[in-house]
């Protein structure tokens, strides 16, 4: 009765709520405008995707969700060719970033969240196993899948213990949400324990471990084998990259490199902005020059960079210009949270990054090893990152511990398809 009652207050207040604001709130956002009018057709293009083929369906919430469903799918398209793999998104960020993807044979926006366009969704689509990818969880689409006896599993479940998942009248909904799930996957022993509060069947908990150390490891394979046209001029020389850097990241940064530089004359900055839009690129460029630093873009050089700052203004390239690093910064955690730290560990480079960072536990593993630093102004972002630069043992060192955080979590993809196959 409780479990009703909460689909209720959600179905018919809390979400059509939202939605309006969603809706007012487009009309002054290119990004939701955009994801709204992406929607438009989107019963169509499932109807002519889908011809009774057997179907696995992904949710990512973003592209990064997407990296940690490749190892999976990619296993499933090993060993079962006739299966179709999609894969959804809710937003254009994850949709617009993906590509042709030898890992998936469809991409989809995820309808909003009101119960008859989820139900619609999953009568057309029909998979035989719905994958979730870490946290993207919708009230009305779990139901729908639920009433149509689609399987749901979580993979990659992370649950923080400052998750409002977990306070106290959260924790009521999501456990009725929850326990349409067939299982959880969690990337952790810890998180498998608070999963208990809000998913109390111990028996279909089981932890698996985080498929982005196999896709990070993966990627690196592959970026060792490549070379990116310009990036080689970089190779053998000492180089700094800020990756996924926001403006609150820069704030930080940029007011040490003058003095950093200075110190080195040998050294190289890369910058790859998070975002790479015109107000970013404006912003990162007016701040370089406000500090008397020279830059150059990628899109606008020959094979040689003709200033000592190179800026990333085109999407793709951050995994492979980390091979070329000698210690990175990774940005986000001065705002939202820190970005992937694997990427730049994998390459033994040494990792900084800002105090919002307890979202990874890559990156409370690295600083507690010793092989990442964390920073809440730029006299510490200068501290840290000239050490690294100047002291090569100490920089070898740190490298060598971020790398192995990296190789000891390997093999999740593997444990979790030992899980899901019984449903495929």
């Amino acid at each position: 009765m409780v479990r009703y009652f909460l689909f209720l207050i959600y179905g018919w207040l809390l979400f059509p709520f939202a939605f309006t604001g969603l809706k007012i709130w487009s009309l002054f956002n290119e990004k939701v405008r955009k994801g709204l009018s992406g929607r438009k057709e989107l019963f169509e293009r499932l109807k002519e995707f889908n011809n009774n083929e057997k179907v696995i369906l992904f949710h990512c919430v973003s592209y990064g969700e997407v990296l940690q469903a490749k190892p999976i799918a990619q296993r499933i398209k090993e060993k079962y060719p006739e299966i179709k793999t999609a894969v959804s998104f809710i937003s254009p960020s994850g949709y617009d970033n993906l590509k042709e993807s030898p890992e998936f044979d469809f991409k989809t926006y995820l309808p909003i969240d009101k119960y008859s366009y989820a139900y619609r969704f999953f009568s057309i689509l029909r998979p035989h196993l719905w994958i979730i990818v870490k946290h993207d969880v919708w009230p009305n689409h779990v139901k729908a899948c639920s009433d149509l006896n689609i399987p749901i599993v979580l993979i990659d479940a992370n649950l923080p213990p400052t998750s409002k998942r977990l306070m106290p009248v959260a924790r009521s909904f999501y456990r009725s949400l929850y326990r349409d799930f067939e299982l959880v996957l969690p990337v952790s022993d810890d998180d498998a324990g608070r999963f208990l509060k809000i998913f109390p069947f111990r028996d279909k908990i089981v932890t698996a471990g985080d498929t982005r150390y196999d896709q990070v490891y993966s990627s690196a394979q592959t970026a060792r084998d490549k070379e990116v046209q310009k990036l080689p001029f970089f190779q053998d020389k000492k180089v700094f990259v800020g990756g996924s850097v926001w403006k609150e990241d820069l704030q930080h940064i940029l007011p040490a490199l003058p003095r950093i530089m200075n110190e080195d004359k040998s050294l190289y900055v890369i910058l790859v902005p998070h975002e790479i839009d015109n107000e970013q690129m404006s912003f990162l460029g007016g701040e370089l020059k406000k500090l008397n630093l020279p830059f150059c873009k990628y899109t606008e050089i020959g094979e040689v960079p003709t200033e000592r700052i190179l800026i990333i203004d085109c999407i793709g390239l951050l995994a492979a210009t980390y091979k070329y690093g000698y210690a990175a910064y990774v940005g986000g955690s001065f705002s939202t949270g820190v970005h992937n730290v694997m990427e730049p560990a994998i390459f033994k480079n040494p990792v900084l990054f800002g105090p919002r960072h307890a979202n990874s536990f890559e990156a409370l593993e690295m600083v507690k090893r010793g092989g990442a630093f964390s920073i809440t102004n730029s006299d510490d972002f200068y501290k840290y990152a000239s050490d690294l630069i100047n002291d090569a043992p100490k920089r070898d060192k740190a490298g060598e511990t971020a790398e192995a955080v990296v190789l000891e979590n390997l093999g999740a993809s593997d444990r979790i398809m030992v899980h899901i196959e019984k449903y495929i």
